[in-house]
């Protein structure tokens, strides 16, 4: 237990720190500030956890599970953020001061010397003495530091200097779900983080993050082949342009304009500009460094994509979408040991993609552990019914290994899928290439590029068009960002 006069000070400035904004206008900011305190200095500091904090402050249930919602580590950042705000400015001569360091939930607190301050023409004080201002100003200019630097992050809800925006609480809770949702990649999860979002915005319709949001989850839907090119990525760019119009400087609505940038309009000097400026603005955003990662990767710039994505990883390690690009960019590397680890991961925390089990399948392989591989190859057919994306990787993965049966049976399931359902032409081009038949290949590949789909990036990285006899698919490769 803390001691009483400790406890004490640090009660008094808790209650300083809720009566004002940033943290004060925030009902669950307040609840996890006060809670996390009053257990610290009760000294049950060590009882503190995700699990108990979605439960007791959150209200998630007895069914909380904090690695399915990560409501617990997101409110702590925006606290952590808020924290270095308030000590910034309203609580830049408080005499203590309330930590939250990071990847953790036990707050510190530091006590500031309460000796007047010298008038400025007075000699310095001995060594070891030191004035209240001095030490608050030491105290402060490092949380001042690490909210410049984005050590803390940004809160996605902060708009322009003078123009703050805090969002309604509900929206918030709305929002952190969505992005739960459009990590999880499935279709399902996809639109119900559309849901989210739609609901956040219309209950807060200032609230810019929540239409970035929207943006990513539109871009994504289009990105997996789930609907056509033309109707998700212009859902997208509205979305990421209104979200602009309310907040000029939301990284994340940069870094949902450059997606539409590069996988619709193969924009790619523009995508890197609006990339490269969300990382200006916010350089703790994970986001920021994952799509700037890929899309430096797609460009066949693997030496600059590595540091990108690894950061991205290392500020969301739980981000199943960064985990599996990691992956990925790892196998491209030639490093197929950190590759084979990474996917491991990436399935752990997201058991439900097929196409992530069918990159575990291949890399097993590549390290001659055969029964791991045909193992998690049945797991990824038993996950791709009615998924059209994750039938054609598992096609394109068939055919390599020689089994052409297997391959063509699931080629036929994508053809009858499209009759039912939109099927990416790109997705139908890509098994017809490796079954041999180019010039259906070409057919559908150059529906593929009417469409601007974004899988013709990926056509063009494989470098298919060293490998195919047919002038029609050689003459479009070289077109694709070019026309």
């Amino acid at each position: 237990m803390a001691d009483s006069t400790l406890a004490d000070s640090v009660s008094v400035q808790l209650e300083r720190i809720l009566s004002r904004p940033p943290i004060g206008s925030s009902p669950s900011l307040s609840r996890l500030l006060r809670y996390l305190v009053d257990e610290t200095l009760a000294g049950r500091g060590a009882e503190i956890n995700e699990r108990t904090l979605g439960v007791r402050v959150f209200y998630r249930g007895p069914e909380f599970n904090p690695r399915a919602d990560p409501i617990v580590r997101v409110q702590a950042h925006h606290l952590r953020a808020r924290l270095a705000q308030y000590y910034a400015k309203a609580g830049a001569e408080d005499p203590m001061v309330i930590e939250l360091p990071g990847r953790t939930y036990v707050p510190l607190f530091r006590q500031v010397a309460e000796v007047p301050a010298m008038p400025v023409d007075q000699p310095p004080a001995a060594p070891g003495g030191s004035s209240r201002r001095a030490v608050a100003t030491s105290a402060v200019a490092v949380l001042v530091t690490l909210a410049v630097v984005g050590l803390l992050g940004r809160s996605p809800q902060t708009g322009a200097p003078g123009k703050r925006h805090d969002p309604d609480p509900v929206a918030q809770d709305l929002y952190i779900r969505g992005r739960y949702l459009l990590d999880r990649q499935t279709e399902s999860a996809l639109r119900q983080s559309i849901d989210c979002f739609t609901q956040s915005s219309a209950r807060d319709p200032r609230f810019a993050a929540a239409f970035a949001g929207l943006a990513d989850a539109h871009n994504l839907l289009v990105q997996y082949g789930y609907v056509p090119p033309r109707e998700g990525m212009e859902e997208a760019r509205r979305a990421a342009q209104h979200a602009l119009a309310l907040d000029p400087e939301l990284a994340e609505a940069y870094v949902s304009l450059a997606a539409v940038s590069e996988a619709y309009d193969w924009d790619f000097k523009a995508a890197e500009s609006q990339y490269r400026h969300a990382i200006q603005l916010n350089p703790e955003l994970p986001a920021a460094h994952l799509w700037y990662g890929m899309f430096l990767r797609d460009q066949g710039r693997l030496t600059e994509a590595m540091p990108e994505l690894r950061r991205a990883e290392q500020l969301e390690p739980l981000s199943g979408l960064a985990s599996i690009n990691l992956a990925y960019a790892f196998r491209m590397a030639g490093d197929f040991t950190a590759a084979l680890e990474q996917a491991k991961r990436a399935v752990e925390l997201n058991p439900e993609l097929p196409t992530v089990e069918v990159m575990l399948a291949n890399l097993y392989r590549a390290h001659s552990d055969i029964g791991d591989a045909n193992a998690t190859l049945s797991r990824a057919l038993s996950l791709s019914a009615g998924n059209a994306h994750a039938l054609s990787v598992l096609a394109c993965a068939y055919a390599r290994l020689g089994r052409r049966m297997e391959s063509v049976s699931l080629f036929h399931q994508l053809e009858r899928l499209a009759t039912e359902r939109y099927v990416s032409p790109y997705d139908l081009g890509s098994v017809a290439l490796i079954l041999g038949d180019e010039d259906r290949a070409a057919d559908w590949f150059e529906e593929a590029y009417r469409q601007r789909s974004s899988g013709m990036l990926f056509l063009r990285n494989e470098k298919a068009g060293s490998t195919t006899h047919s002038p029609r698919l050689r003459s479009l490769i070289r077109k694709i960002g070019n026309g």
